[in-house]
């Protein structure tokens, strides 16, 4: 092993005839690098607009909810109830509707949510949210997100016609706050408003939809969710939906959108690999004496096949480790990088009126980069295969027959 070791090594520094064979591995490094570096970069983006969303998603709403069959006329009993579970943290009530919106010009659906807003603020992140005016909300007051507002010229003071889907009468609502949660899908079609406010809304006087919950592990409200079931009894039939039942879709696609990004960028450490075939053939023909004396004296097709796979590994290895040290650098300091770019064209490129952050969310995964590194391995471990079973062809007699 340790022989093979050494003769592979050997035949990549660079002797005064097999120099083009050095530099060809040196470009073959590089390429391996600059294909791990992207993958990292990109992949940590991915990662970091996940995490992004997910967190505007448990912001806007709550971690887990129990909606009750039939509505709730004890909210306040439950939550008591809850608050003695070791992995509940917080509990409000919330009435969940539709509704139409009704203005001079058009008419649209939009989600109607009745709050508690002490309460709201313990199962999620909507005093963050806060952009003007307040959450004190009692009766015919709301809060709307700032995209509807924007849609619609409104500002707190302002009114707003709501038709209800129970009664199909038009009832007017004073804004009190707008908020903006980042996510488009919120801002542009939720109203909070009270939970009295709620009740008469769609008439239906004390009672609520069900309980919003948050948890102590986010990633783990599955596992949660069936505890729920098992330890909270006496208060009639529930249906229990976690944030991750409720965007699964979202959620699915964003996983598809990171898979087929991972393949694609990864062809470009596959293409840089091409460059250990072409390296490691170089190498098999330029030592095929060499080869032809090992097997004469006895050396098994075993050992000329590890040679040569232990030289591509090892253009492989330097290559990766390359690329790791450069893409974490360089997602660590992407900030900077935008800067300096948005510095040199005069403009931002990442404008807050869109996507309503100023930096670019970066999420190095341990276990993302374990990916890659196994990846680019196997790809390096694939390009050796070939070059190496060819020098175990090569006939010994024939090797040496012109030495």
């Amino acid at each position: 092993m340790f022989c093979e070791l050494w003769l592979s090594q050997k035949y990549l520094r660079a002797g005064k005839k097999e120099k083009i064979i050095s530099i060809t591995a040196l470009i073959s490094v590089i390429g391996i690098a600059i294909g791990v570096m992207v993958l990292i970069v990109v992949i940590s983006v991915m990662s970091g607009f996940d995490r992004f969303l997910e967190d505007k998603m448990v912001g806007t709403n709550a971690h887990l909810s129990l909606e009750f069959y039939g509505a709730l006329k004890n909210p306040y009993q439950v939550i008591d109830k809850l608050k003695t579970f070791p992995y509940v943290l917080g509990a409000s009530p919330f009435i969940d509707g539709q509704a139409l919106v009704k203005n001079d010009k058009s008419i649209f659906g939009v989600e109607v949510r009745g709050i508690d807003p002490k309460l709201q603020a313990e199962t999620s992140k909507i005093n963050e949210y806060l952009r003007s005016g307040n959450y004190n909300l009692a009766g015919n007051e709301v809060a709307v997100g700032q995209e509807l507002a924007l849609r619609l010229a409104l500002a707190p003071g302002d009114s707003i016609s709501l038709i209800s889907p129970v009664t199909l009468a038009k009832t007017d609502f004073l804004i009190k706050g707008i908020f903006n949660s980042g996510m488009y899908l919120y801002d542009s079609s939720l109203i909070l408003t009270s939970i009295r406010g709620a009740q008469d809304f769609y008439k239906i006087p004390d009672k609520v939809s069900g309980i919003a919950i948050k948890v102590d592990n986010v990633y783990k409200v599955e596992t949660i969710k069936e505890k729920l079931y098992r330890d909270l009894t006496g208060f009639g039939s529930f249906q229990a939906r976690t944030w991750i039942d409720a965007n699964r879709n979202f959620l699915q696609a964003l996983k598809l959108e990171k898979i087929v990004m991972f393949v694609v960028v990864t062809m470009t450490t596959v293409v840089a690999a091409f460059g250990i075939v072409s390296t490691l053939i170089m190498s098999v023909m330029s030592r095929i004496k060499d080869i032809g004396i090992l097997r004469s004296v006895g050396a098994k097709t075993k050992s000329i096949c590890q040679i040569f796979i232990f030289q591509g590994m090892a253009i492989g290895i330097i290559g990766i480790l390359l690329g790791v040290s450069a893409g974490v650098s360089l997602a660590l300091s992407l900030d900077k990088v935008v800067d300096l770019i948005s510095a040199i064209i005069g403009r931002s490129l990442i404008p807050q009126d869109i996507y309503y952050f100023d930096r670019i969310p970066v999420n190095i995964n341990t276990g993302d980069i374990s990916l890659i590194l196994i990846s680019a391995l196997a790809i390096a471990l694939a390009a050796s295969i070939y070059p190496a079973y060819y020098a175990t062809k090569i006939i010994p007699s024939e090797a040496l027959r012109h030495e």
